[in-house]
């Protein structure tokens, strides 16, 4: 029974990665932010951004934005508000007794 009823080390690990997607969306948020000319704490180098058609001189972290849109991705699947019903989706074929 413990072999196909258990599976809370999977909503654990679904919950683990929803939160760190979460942190890693701040810091990637934060990133972008402090790279802009506005603030320029950071410069981002050319191999993790690329120019503008419109505006050459602007980079776009196009890397960091990439990575917000992986954890928003995880974290709608994984989120607290519908978590009941994405697990079914990412556990369709755990038999249960």
């Amino acid at each position: 029974m413990w072999g196909v009823a258990d599976r809370d080390f999977i909503a654990e690990f679904l919950m683990w990665a929803s939160l760190c997607s979460v942190h890693l969306s701040k810091l990637a948020e934060d990133l972008i932010i402090y790279s802009t000319s506005e603030f320029g704490f950071v410069t981002l180098s050319d191999a993790y951004s690329t120019g503008s058609s419109v505006m050459p001189q602007k980079k776009n972290p196009d890397s960091l934005e990439l990575l917000r849109g992986k954890c928003g991705r995880i974290f709608g699947d994984v989120g607290p508000t519908s978590h009941t019903k994405n697990l079914v989706v990412f556990l369709p074929r755990t038999p249960v007794t």
